[in-house]
């Protein structure tokens, strides 16, 4: 009887190291799955993070790029502006001083007149698409000046 009281108590022992091995395998199995999926998780913002700050790098980049075409047409602009007024005062002039005396050479001011007329025309009309794309280029900056702050502000709050 002793020895069977032996071999239970040996097989129970066992039975409890094994228990104690099965529960802890699955305290091991159960801390590296929080442990993955915290690093996971980790990962998962970082990457957002980075995908953010990229966003933001490539707006800045639009942003100068927005920026420089702006100034270009700016000075394009004021070319044109420059020729407008030029050719208004030359067009004032022009139709100004008709004479009725010489019918020949009237006719002939008429027709340089009535074609400076339309060179100042095309000029005004040059200069006014100028100025709408001057507006909308503006309007473009401003929109992305704001997406910017958003994003940088995203971005600040999630590195701290």
């Amino acid at each position: 009887m002793h020895l069977f009281l032996n071999f239970i108590f040996a097989v129970n022992k066992k039975n409890k190291t094994q228990q104690m091995k099965a529960k802890l395998m699955s305290l091991v199995f159960a801390l590296s799955f929080v442990m993955i999926s915290i690093s996971g998780n980790a990962q998962q913002q970082d990457l957002k993070t980075l995908k953010q700050q990229s966003q933001v790098v490539r707006l800045n980049a639009d942003l100068v790029a927005k920026k420089i075409n702006l100034e270009k047409e700016s000075q394009h602009n004021l070319k044109l502006s420059e020729e407008v007024k030029y050719l208004d005062k030359k067009s004032n002039r022009a139709t100004n001083k008709f004479s009725p005396s010489d019918p020949k050479t009237t006719a002939k001011d008429a027709r340089s007149a009535a074609k400076l007329l339309r060179q100042t025309e095309a000029a005004n009309k040059d200069l006014r698409r100028s100025n709408l794309k001057i507006q909308k280029m503006e309007r473009d900056i401003l929109k992305l000046e704001e997406k910017l702050k958003n994003l940088q502000y995203s971005v600040e709050i999630k590195e701290n």
